[in-house]
């Protein structure tokens, strides 16, 4: 039998690329949702203690999508492994698919909202 480490190593690194590609959107999440907040201290508004309820909500759905990437992630990571173990490894393309519907929402999203601001 062939060695196979170097195929559970890969795993584990696409894993770990999947887990900073989740924490950077999540972080992403936070500056959106903070955003709101430092325009309104910039402008000395006197509600400057609430955020804009836009980026507050743009903000923590993209937090809430890090989360759901990460749940992903390690689910794809465990078929993986489970797969590599018995030999019978077939590419599931779920992840892929759900980071990218993701990013174009997002950007479809921002840009009306910065054409709106505008």
């Amino acid at each position: 039998m062939a060695d196979r480490s170097t195929d559970f190593l890969a795993n584990e690194r696409t894993f770990l690329a999947w887990v900073r590609t989740a924490v950077t959107i999540m972080a992403f999440g936070f500056v959106v949702a903070r955003f709101g907040l430092l325009l309104k201290e910039l402008s000395g508004a006197s509600n400057a203690g609430v955020s804009a309820p836009v980026s507050e909500t743009v903000g923590v759905l993209l937090v809430l999508s890090g989360t759901a990437i990460l749940g992903v992630a390690f689910l794809q990571f465990q078929k993986n492994r489970r797969d590599l173990s018995t030999g019978r490894y077939e590419p599931d393309r779920l992840l892929e698919t759900l980071l990218t519907a993701l990013l174009i929402v997002v950007g479809i999203g921002l840009a009306v909202y910065l054409l709106g601001v505008a």
